[in-house]
């Protein structure tokens, strides 16, 4: 049987890639790690990480043992969740990873609800790109994480033993100016935009590949990953940009209209989480008043079905 606290160790090796950095992040010292890992190694009879230079990365059998202590710590997160909630009578506390347009969509009127409806569970919420998210999820960080990527995209790395749950799905949008050309069609093609400035977000590489596929490289005169800053710099005419359905409905400045963007994926909003945790009352509670928050802003925006 492994011992928990190896576990533990190796699941923050993993984490930060050192033995240094997890002794640090663990309150232990170096040596120690070192010899809770030797101890490990020993039990399983097979190396756990090789070396790459200063760090250390995962073998095959050390990166499988991993994914079975992320599981371990959920169900033992689960139990002190379900356990702390059963004396609160329904009550707890519910860590929530979200991207940024669910922060000002979903998790506003989920707040509400919560506090009108279940008044005894609280929710703490930080914003997280996806993919920080989900590593969030599955180290413990959070109980529950809102992410998003593209329907018909591949299952990602790391989600095939969690629990999704779909929420909605919304169309990726050309953010311009009222008077621009472009604003009185019903719909704008990538290609048409060839040679505007843009104004955009960090994280853009499927844009970016599809402007190569298209033969153009965009000009981006801006880099903003606030939304608001991004309608700014489009409504002051120094470039247009591209923005989900759901940070649109929650705002969008005078002088802007949006189109949806022809022939793209739909992008698809869900809730991840261990399936563990879908037995703990207020985990249970917050992902049911998602779903709900989700089919009332679907309905109110029209947003295509899921």
């Amino acid at each position: 049987m492994f011992d928990i606290q190896q576990l533990r160790v190796l699941q923050e090796v993993s984490k930060t890639g050192s033995y240094t950095a997890a002794a640090a992040s663990l309150g232990y010292t170096q040596p120690a790690v070192s010899y809770q890992m030797r101890r490990l190694q020993s039990a399983v009879g097979a190396p756990l990480v090789v070396r790459t230079g200063r760090e250390v990365r995962l073998t095959e059998v050390g990166d499988a043992l991993v994914r079975h202590a992320d599981a371990v710590f959920s169900t033992l997160r689960a139990a002190e969740q379900e356990i702390s909630s059963m004396a609160a009578r329904g009550g707890g506390l519910v860590r929530i990873a979200a991207f940024q347009s669910s922060c000002v969509t979903l998790m506003p009127e989920l707040v509400t609800r919560l506090r009108i409806g279940h008044p005894d569970v609280r929710v703490t919420v930080l914003q997280a790109e996806p993919a920080d998210a989900r590593r969030m999820v599955r180290s413990g960080e959070v109980d529950l994480g809102l992410l998003c990527n593209w329907a018909g995209d591949d299952l990602p790395d790391g989600e095939g033993t969690m629990t999704r749950t779909e929420l909605l799905r919304d169309r990726r949008c050309v953010l311009i100016r009222q008077d621009d050309p472009l604003a009185e069609r019903s719909t704008i093609d990538l290609a048409e935009l060839a040679g505007r400035p843009w104004v955009m977000e960090r994280f853009r590489d499927r844009f970016e590949a599809a402007c190569t596929n298209l033969g153009f490289e965009p000009d981006v005169v801006a880099t903003v990953d606030d939304v608001s800053a991004i309608q700014t710099l489009v409504a002051s005419g120094l470039g247009i940009s591209l923005m989900s359905e759901m940070a649109l409905h929650a705002h969008l400045a005078p002088g802007l209209v949006a189109r949806p963007l022809h022939d793209w994926p739909l992008r698809l909003t869900y809730a991840l989480l261990w399936p563990d945790m879908t037995g703990v009352q207020a985990v249970k509670t917050v992902l049911d008043e998602i779903r709900a928050v989700a089919d009332m802003l679907r309905e109110r925006a029209g947003f295509p079905a899921a």
